[in-house]
This record gives C-alpha cells, sequence and structure tokens, in this order.
C-alpha cells in the first residue's frame, strides 16, 4: 500500500452526517491524506471540534479505532489532557461507520497551539518537563487500561506494522527483545507526540494532546524518542521549513528535561539512557525509510515531497547516531 494514499471522500455526505450524529457544521479541510480532517462548530456557539474520517474499504481498521476512542475516553477520566471522542446522539457510539468510512467528533484541543518554528517547545524548560510529566502519566494510565481491558487493548497496531510496515526486519537490540514481553516496559504508547500534535496548556502545565491514528504496541521508550529525534534533526540538519539552522536546538539539554518530567512519577521511575539512545536509532530508522519510500512514490508537488526529500538528503550524510 502507498505511503500517502488518499482515498477521496463525498465531503456533502460527511457534512450531512456530522448534522445527524453530533449538530455540528463542517469547516474547512486541515488535511487530507490516510485520514481526512476538518474543522467543525456548533451553531450559535463558538464551540470547535475535529471530525476526522478515515475511508476503511476493506474493514480492517474498526477495531483499532473502537480502541482509540476507548482509550481517550479512559485517559480523559483519568484527568490526562487529552482530545476524547464525542458520542453520537443517534447511535450513542464514540465513532460511527457509514459504508467505508469511519467518522469521528473529537473535542478540541485546550490551550495555545505550538508555533514549530518559534522553538519554545524545546528551549522552554517547563514546556518540556511538562511533556515528560504527560509521557509518564499516559504510560502509567495505558498499564493499568492494558490490565483491565485485555482484550481491546489487543487491537492496538504492532509497531512494526505502521506505515505499511516500513520498520518491519528493521534491526532491535537483543536487550530491547527481551523485554518487549514486559508490560513495564511494552505497551500502548502515542506514537506521534511532535509540537504539531499537542496544544500547551498553560493552566495545567501539561500539553493537550491530539491525532492518535499512530497509537500502536512498542516500548515506552519509543514514544519519548519522537520529540528527542525531532530536536536532534532540527539541530544537526537546521530546519525544514527554510533550510537554516537552528543554534536553539540542544538535544542534550531537551533530554535532559524531558526525563526530568517523566522521571518524577510517584513511583521513581528510572529510565536507562542506553535504552532510549537504542529507541531513537529506531526513529531515526523510521524516518530514513519512510522518507526514501515517500520520495520514490511522490509528485514533486505533494505537500509532504519536499520534507521527505529534505530528511533523505540529510540522513544520507548524517552517520552520527
Amino acid at each position: 500500500m502507498p505511503l500517502f494514499e488518499t482515498i477521496p471522500i463525498d465531503t456533502d455526505q460527511v457534512r450531512q452526517l456530522a448534522r445527524d450524529h453530533w449538530n455540528v457544521e463542517l469547516g474547512e479541510c486541515l488535511k487530507a491524506s490516510q485520514n481526512h480532517t476538518f474543522l467543525a462548530t456548533k451553531k450559535d456557539t463558538t464551540e470547535r471540534f475535529v471530525v476526522r474520517v478515515t475511508p476503511d474499504p476493506d474493514n480492517k481498521r474498526t477495531d483499532c479505532v473502537e480502541l482509540e476512542v476507548t482509550l481517550l475516553e479512559y485517559l480523559y477520566e483519568n484527568q490526562l489532557p487529552v482530545c476524547r471522542a464525542v458520542q453520537s446522539s443517534i447511535t450513542s457510539s464514540r465513532f460511527i461507520r457509514n459504508d467505508s468510512l469511519i467518522i469521528c467528533l473529537f473535542t478540541y484541543a485546550t490551550g495555545d497551539p505550538i508555533v514549530f518554528t518559534d522553538w519554545i517547545w524545546m528551549t522552554n524548560r517547563e514546556m518540556v518537563v511538562g511533556l515528560g510529566h504527560w509521557f509518564a502519566r499516559l504510560h502509567k494510565l495505558t498499564r493499568r487500561f492494558i490490565e483491565e481491558q485485555p482484550v481491546l487493548a489487543g487491537h492496538a497496531r504492532h509497531w512494526t506494522t505502521l506505515h505499511s510496515g516500513v520498520l518491519a526486519g528493521v534491526e532491535v537490540d537483543e536487550r530491547d527483545k527481551k523485554i518487549a514481553s514486559d508490560p513495564n516496559y511494552f505497551g500502548i504508547i502515542h506514537g506521534d507526540v511532535n509540537p504539531s500534535n499537542y496544544f500547551w496548556d498553560s493552566t495545567l502545565n501539561m500539553p493537550s494532546m491530539f491525532d492518535w491514528d499512530q497509537l500502536q504496541q512498542s516500548w515506552f521508550l519509543y514514544d519519548l524518542s519522537a520529540p528527542i529525534w525531532c530536536t536532534i534533526m532540527l539541530e544537526r540538519a537546521g530546519s525544514p521549513i527554510d533550510r537554516t539552522a537552528v543554534p536553539q536546538a540542544n538535544s542534550e539539554l531537551f533530554t535532559k528535561w524531558l526525563l526530568e518530567g517523566y522521571e518524577s512519577d510517584e513511583e521513581g521511575t528510572i529510565v536507562d539512557r542506553e535504552a532510549l539512545h537504542r529507541m531513537v536509532i529506531i526513529r531515526r530508522e523510521l524516518y530514513s525509510r519512510f522518507c526514501r519510500q515517500a520520495v520514490l512514490e511522490l509528485s514533486p508537488e505533494h505537500p509532504m515531497a519536499e520534507f521527505c526529500q529534505f530528511m533523505t538528503d540529510f540522513l544520507n550524510k548524517d552517520k552520527s547516531l
């Protein structure tokens, strides 16, 4: 399957379904790729929502989406800042299936959007420590969720199967293979925590997280590797936006602050730094394989083509990890 396969949808049909099930009006399309994502509002209010439409002609995603919306409700009930799915007024389900489409309505994130090129998401100690706190609470709650709902939790996709299986066969250290059956180290993670997938809620000193469609079974430290790798990339390659250097990027300091937040939980968690480094290497390999394949697939006009070429060029030269 192509990495960026986009299946067209009938927007008017989705608009009517959103009205019928949630009494919201469909707004602008934010993104159209494997999922189609729209802003939505309720009439005569300022309340905002996000509608996500997942084309699923082969009926392979229903179990994953059921897990996602159930887990989000569980996290929300346990005071973790997330964007939960809203129940349909017709079916009371947190997602609907209409022919080949799976449709969810999510609450809008609290707090303020992250401006990627302001860099404060990685230079403000309070924000980085808060992200570490958020990760620690997430992993504690998903461990508990797996204990309470093991059958449903089993629907989470394995980390090697995402993105058309680009990481299948990747080299994994024997030490990490051994703990892949230990629920203290391996479980359900967000999988794609980066500044484009959360707002910063200063009233909570934590992010409000969205975009959970890469929810997966993996090592908890692999979750932390996502924002760390983003900082490493900026530090070594510069900005993918305008190709300028980013002297503010300091991956060592960012990692120190992130782990300060992660290790400050009441359970006394201590992160194995060498294991975390190995997870960053796997994250690097994800970007390497994904972007190389994407460059072969995408037309130059595709919105992701330039970024994928930038990453491929960088990774072809950078051998530092």
